[in-house]
């Protein structure tokens, strides 16, 4: 395949072998990167339709041939070797084997995707290091490699250096959308919100229709930087896409209270638990707020606090295991303390079945 080669400098930085650490670089006539994510070939073009509709259906099966031509007729078009590399671990036995000899089982080619390919199927991190690090040495203007050196680095815990890889990737390779995204995702471990925003950004603008880094995204804007309402704009084209999805309504809800609209946020949590029984946090959360966010004196508590207590008792009576730890501080410790203290204030409750009407907005409130 012809290699298209830039007539500039770059100014970057790349790996160096000993360290894995960053040191500025000069690249001359680094490859353009549009070279691998290009095929020619009209039949492999046709594999590759299919194959790419096929895993959109989670058929791994049936994407598998398709994905075997694509990769036989065009070598250097990594995001199908990619992909046939991944579909077939999934598969495992016959399938996985016939790729591993597929890559492994000739005489080494020294091409920078034959390589890189052969990185990928190492067996210890340690092994997929040392192959990373070989290949941008030879080769610094290489994204996926550097993308994929970031990933190792990231499961080492070493954070700091894995957003310079995930940052060389996408300055190799302006399409590499998935580097923005695992840097958002890094810098969001490490509290540097505000850049995070930044990265999810970038991302979304090269891949507008991912839900769940939309959805990521208006969590860092609503639980982290209080950007609430571009939150709440976010959430709700997410609920008009998937109206069932328990945790964006649950977020969305979430968006009312921190907005301070907490019967719209009770209104909320409510069609949560009318549509799903099992979903203890959100009686939780609605106990939450009849506890400790709406009443400010006593005459208010003598409103709220009876809601407050149904709402807990709901909470305590759902079956399923805690979902987290949160969850279950909240059911051993944390609730029946409320409780307790709701009992001394009201006087104990008469045994009765909780049903949701006992957790509506009360009257006149």
């Amino acid at each position: 395949m012809t290699r298209w080669r830039s007539r500039s400098w770059l100014l970057v930085a790349s790996l160096a072998l000993a360290g894995c650490e960053t040191a500025p670089v000069r690249i001359e006539n680094a490859i353009d990167p549009k070279v691998y994510r290009t095929c020619t070939d009209p039949d492999a073009q046709g594999a590759w339709q299919r194959a790419v509709q096929a895993l959109a259906r989670r058929d791994d099966a049936s994407a598998l041939p398709d994905l075997r031509l694509c990769v036989e007729r065009c070598k250097d078009f990594v995001p199908a070797h990619l992909a046939y590399q991944d579909v077939a671990r999934r598969l495992g036995g016959d399938a996985q084997r016939a790729m591993q000899t597929f890559y492994l089982g000739g005489p080494e080619n020294p091409a920078t995707v034959a390589t890189y390919l052969r990185a990928r199927l190492a067996d210890t991190s340690y092994a997929q290091c040392n192959a990373l690090d070989a290949i941008l040495v030879k080769d610094p203007s290489f994204a996926w490699a550097h993308v994929s050196r970031a990933r190792v680095t990231r499961r080492q815990g070493r954070l700091l250096q894995a957003l310079d890889m995930f940052a060389q990737a996408a300055l190799y390779d302006p399409e590499m959308h998935e580097a923005h995204l695992e840097r958002a995702q890094v810098l969001t471990e490490l509290g540097r919100d505000e850049e995070a925003a930044v990265e999810y950004r970038a991302y979304l603008r090269g891949v507008p229709d991912d839900a769940p880094a939309q959805h990521a995204f208006a969590s860092l804007l609503l639980y982290r930087l209080g950007r609430i309402d571009e939150a709440i704009e976010i959430l709700t084209a997410l609920e008009k896409q998937d109206p069932g999805a328990l945790p964006l309504r649950m977020d969305r809800a979430a968006a009312e209270w921190l907005a301070g609209r907490p019967r719209e946020a009770v209104e909320r949590y409510l069609a949560v638990l009318a549509d799903d029984p099992r979903a203890a946090r959100a009686a939780l959360n609605v106990g939450m707020l009849y506890y400790e966010v709406l009443p400010k004196d006593d005459i208010q508590r003598n409103v709220f606090w009876p809601k407050a207590r149904a709402a807990f008792r709901l909470f305590l009576g759902t079956s399923e295991q805690p979902a987290d730890g949160h969850e279950q501080f909240e059911k051993t410790l944390a609730v029946p303390y409320r409780l307790g203290v709701i009992d001394a204030k009201l006087g104990a409750a008469p045994p009765k079945d909780v049903t949701i009407d006992d957790l509506r907005w009360p009257a006149g409130a």
